[in-house]
């Protein structure tokens, strides 16, 4: 009989599902428009997007059509809506919602988060806090970092991102916390190759990191520094891995096109990095989306008949988009906009960072912004820059577009066809509930 009930265990653990790996990348701000822009920007027949793409999902919130990222990635965090301006759930709101991180620590897996916002933005706070705080307390949502679970543990293996102050603004002495739970603490911005063990937490920014595009060589591509560290260290466990491109998002509220495509440009080559990982390791499901568009881009526009600028092989194409000059932006209207104040001559400064030259105009119109100092530069610099590439913004703000859902590898099917952000979440819930 002993023998009998061996053999049958020894079977149970041989042909046993090992758990579901689960890595969630979400491109802040990445509509549809994005995806489309990045192809054409690349000059390529498809992108790693192309290659993944499931379905759409819905992102309004629980009291607008249009969602803000706290409620958003609320929603992807928990399967709940909730308010705008609101993480893990609203003031009024005393149901406690559970988290597809927190739930998948609580059962054995692994979890981490790496972005390119502060860590105690929207995004990344909505997968840890969840006392339903205002998303600009970065401060107090700080302080739910180290809050264990039910079994004594952090929820959290390991952090890369920014915002190391709220950190010192939340505790009277965080080196002293971090001791105290065993986090070792890295200041050292993307320099993280040599990590080796965790749990700990990377900073790459005292506050908010750089844009990719205003970032030295080395670091241009931090997105996919990240992941690809990320993944070296949770290689051939079981894991939760959140990854953020949240500055997609920053450059859509600018309307700066070219920022936007370098940020997009990190970001599939971090989403190439995972896709590659999920190929070689058959039990992990990769998810991608978005947690709204912003900004409302519109790629090209008709060609006035009067422009004079076309050639007539161009005119023949009725409506034209130049995502050649875009690659030839260097930096962020921000930076541009910051070199041009120091500047003694506009002309040379702006061609500089652009390749594009100033009519009369243009000149004038940054020259009067420079003298005046009662508009931000950076707004002339877009306009000049969306008009020189036939680039269209509708706002500043966020949209309510359904955006794209983006799946591969383990269980990638239940994420076919349209669905609401929640059950993005819901899904995930599934997948690691799974023994």
């Amino acid at each position: 009989m002993k023998k009998i009930i061996f053999l049958a265990l020894t079977s149970t653990l041989l042909f046993a599902t090992p758990k579901t790996s689960v890595i969630l990348m979400i491109g802040d701000g990445m509509g549809p428009a994005y995806t489309t822009a990045f192809r054409y920007y690349s000059e390529k027949n498809s992108t790693v997007f192309d290659s993944m793409l499931m379905g759409m999902n819905s992102t309004y919130s629980q009291n607008s059509v249009i969602t803000d990222s706290a409620a958003a990635a609320t929603a992807l965090a928990s399967g709940v809506k909730t308010k705008n301006g609101f993480i893990g759930r609203t003031d009024k709101n005393s149901t406690k919602v559970q988290t597809v991180l927190e739930f998948a620590k609580e059962n054995g897996y692994l979890t981490a988060i790496a972005v390119t916002s502060t860590l105690t933005h929207a995004t990344p706070a909505a997968f840890l806090s969840t006392r339903g705080l205002h998303r600009n307390k970065e401060a107090d949502i700080a302080k739910d970092f180290f809050i264990k679970n039910k079994k004594g543990l952090l929820k959290f293996d390991f952090l890369i991102g920014g915002g190391e102050k709220y950190f010192s603004e939340g505790y009277n002495d965080f080196n002293a916390t971090a001791k105290k739970y065993g986090v070792s603490l890295y200041r050292d911005g993307y320099n993280i190759e040599k990590i080796d063990q965790y749990p700990f937490i990377a900073f790459t920014a005292y506050d908010y990191p750089k844009f990719a595009i205003d970032e030295e060589v080395n670091n241009k591509y931090r997105v996919t520094k990240m992941t690809k560290k990320s993944l070296e260290l949770l290689n051939n466990k079981t894991f939760f891995l959140m990854i953020e491109g949240s500055q997609i998002d920053w450059c859509g509220h600018m309307n700066d096109i070219g920022c936007a495509m370098a940020e997009m440009d990190d970001f599939a080559r971090s989403v190439e990095i995972a896709k590659t990982y999920v190929k070689e390791h058959p039990n992990t499901l990769l998810i991608v989306t978005a947690d709204h568009s912003t900004g409302g881009l519109a790629i090209g526009k008709k060609i006035k008949k009067d422009d004079k600028t076309v050639t007539e092989e161009q005119r023949s194409k009725s409506y034209i988009w130049y995502p050649n000059i875009i690659k030839q932006i260097k930096a962020s209207s921000i930076l541009i906009a910051k070199k041009l104040r120091a500047s003694d001559d506009i002309n040379t400064t702006f061609k500089k960072y652009t390749s594009l030259a100033l009519n009369q105009d243009e000149y004038q119109k940054i020259q009067d912004v420079l003298n005046k100092k009662n508009k931000k530069i950076r707004q002339i610099i877009n306009d000049i820059i969306n008009l020189h590439s036939n680039t269209g913004w509708t706002t500043h703000g966020h949209t309510a577009v359904d955006v794209e859902t983006f799946a591969y590898g383990k269980e990638s099917e239940k994420f076919k066809g349209f669905m609401d952000n929640t059950d993005i979440a819901k899904n995930i819930f599934k997948i690691l509930s799974k023994k």
